[in-house]
């Protein structure tokens, strides 16, 4: 695994580590959180209910308090208390039941037909011995028991919270109850909200984990491709210093050998005359060979960018490139040196694209590469009476515009942007790169070093 690749992996390891951490502690608190809340709601639901209760009772209790306190227990006084038990109910669910304490039941407005019937064993749909224990609390002096029983407005099964309360001069246990449906209604929105609320901030914390990876990973490319950009750089100095150096100078003295024959064989009996043209050959041969390696080395990392600057460069490429087909003229205004290396290389290698093509492809007549500089920004401007093309297909990389793509990206990469205006007789190039903040501040008469 490459270096880079290894620091991009590094830099995402800890960062996923800490979003999953986030992740896992928001998502405990949250757990703790519905259960705090279900703590503190649930109790004070059921204190409520509770307090409704005795106060359902308490109205029940009064209702028929007048034969209850008056001592009679003959069976009409009874047959009317249960009348006017019977008839009391409230909402669509509440009524008030009557056991006595064998567990017969007495009144029931909603099963009727369950009267007279002893109902002592009856348990609940979890196996909850519920009559029992309402005349248990109702000997204990009244209390309430909850259990699970089919609600009549829906026929399904229910909690119900049920009180009762024992009418000792009877022997009659009164109760009513209230389902509790509602309550874990209540309770079941808090789970389901907390729920949400936790999805939500998993969920920004997915997309902040996504958008970190995202940026960390077009970082890395970015600094792979300048890395490799500068490893190329650094590779065509290299060899452009060993043809310079090496193989130039070789063939310079090859070439002044080839000359010192020629001078030799000046005056050379005729049957001689065929070698000294081979000299001569050979001379042209080696000053053409040494023309193009020159070419070829200053194409590949000019030296005379380092040694005289940008805009002298600039001067010596359309030295080289002018012909009588298409003459090339340069022009330089303004303070256009003090630019970054990746910004002279920029502008370079932006010249070179565009006078290469204008020789190649446009068919003009006549261009003109023109260098402007303030203390703001430095220009590169690239003109030809050629053609033209369309800019859009220029600049996507397609066919030809491969190399102006590839330099728009190498400029925009430098800070800077890239126009390009085309029609038939006039095709311009525009590059721009602003200077560093630095230089800007610089006063202008200390911006050239003295000479």
């Amino acid at each position: 695994m490459k270096l880079r690749r290894k620091l991009i992996l590094l830099a995402l390891a800890p960062l996923l580590l800490v979003l999953c951490t986030v992740a896992l502690v928001v998502n405990h608190q949250s757990v703790d959180l519905a259960r705090e809340q279900r703590e503190v709601i649930e109790p004070a639901y059921l204190a409520s209910k509770q307090d409704e209760l005795r106060n359902y009772l308490m109205l029940a209790q009064h209702a028929i308090a007048p034969l209850h306190g008056s001592g009679r227990t003959d069976e009409a006084a009874l047959s009317e208390a249960k009348d006017i038990l019977h008839r009391l109910d409230y909402g669509n669910d509440g009524y008030f039941f009557v056991y006595d304490l064998q567990g017969n039941l007495l009144v029931h407005s909603r099963k009727p037909e369950m009267i007279g019937k002893n109902r002592l064993d009856y348990r609940d749909i979890n196996g909850y011995p519920t009559i029992a224990m309402l005349i248990r609390k109702a000997r204990e002096g009244g209390g309430f028991v909850q259990y699970a029983t089919e609600k009549p407005s829906t026929g399904k099964p229910a909690v119900k919270l049920t009180r009762a309360v024992l009418l000792p001069n009877w022997g009659w246990v009164l109760g009513t109850g209230i389902y509790l449906d509602d309550v874990h209604g209540v309770l079941a929105k808090v789970d389901e909200q907390v729920a949400v609320n936790n999805y939500d901030t998993l969920l920004w914390i997915g997309v902040a984990a996504s958008l970190s990876m995202a940026v960390i990973i077009v970082c890395g490319l970015m600094l792979n491709i300048r890395g490799r950009r500068e490893a190329q750089e650094k590779e065509r100095a290299w060899l452009s210093r060993e043809l310079h150096d090496g193989i130039c100078q070789r063939l310079v003295a090859a070439r002044l050998q080839a000359s010192t024959g020629l001078i030799q064989l000046a005056d050379v009996p005729a049957p001689y005359t065929r070698a000294k043209t081979t000299f001569r050959y050979l001379e042209r041969d080696l000053r053409d060979v040494l023309r193009e390696t020159r070419e070829i080395s200053h194409g590949l990392h000019p030296m005379i960018l380092k040694d005289l600057g940008l805009s002298a460069a600039l001067r010596q490429l359309v030295h080289d490139m002018d012909d009588i087909v298409t003459p090339m003229h340069f022009r330089a205004r303004g303070r256009v040196e003090g630019l970054p290396m990746g910004a002279i290389l920029a502008f370079y290698r932006l010249a070179q694209e565009c006078l290469s093509n204008v020789k190649r492809h446009s068919g003009a007549s006549r261009a003109v590469l023109r260098l402007t500089g303030s203390r703001r920004a430095v220009r590169l401007i690239t003109w030809d009476n050629g053609i033209g093309s369309d800019p859009e297909r220029i600049t996507s990389g397609h066919g030809c515009g491969t190399g102006l793509h590839n330099m728009k990206a190498r400029v925009e990469e430098a800070g800077g942007s890239l126009t390009i205006i085309s029609r038939p007789g006039s095709t311009k190039v525009t590059a721009t790169i602003p200077r560093p903040l630095l230089q800007r501040l610089i006063p202008k008469n200390h911006a050239q070093p003295p000479h």
